[in-house]
């Protein structure tokens, strides 16, 4: 989006056709967001080009992702269950990716 005008540059919907219910964040050119499909892919989005990147979690991403010293660190402990409830798993991830 361009910020002066809020004119739409660009947009992708999830592949998997789930919601991103997270803040994106921007580093190094990159658009990192989660995803609420119960593989829980993360996206990187090339801002120039718009290629897309993912890599599977395993669990619904829901918060943000954070970018510090050329890594993105993505928390998450839970999957998303059938209704409208969450089931939670047993254990917690924490996943961390170089973007250099």
């Amino acid at each position: 989006m361009e910020a002066k005008t809020g004119k739409i540059l660009c947009s992708t919907v999830d592949p998997r056709k789930a919601n991103a219910l997270g803040p994106v964040t921007v580093a190094n050119g990159v658009v990192f967001a989660g995803s609420t499909h119960p593989k829980g892919p993360i996206y990187a989005i090339n801002a120039r080009s718009g290629k897309v990147m993912s890599y599977e979690t395993g669990a619904t991403v829901y918060g943000g992702i954070s970018v510090s010293n050329g890594c993105i660190y993505v928390g998450h402990g839970h999957s998303l269950g059938l209704g409208s409830f969450f089931s939670y798993t047993s254990e917690t991830s924490l996943f961390a990716f170089s973007i250099s």
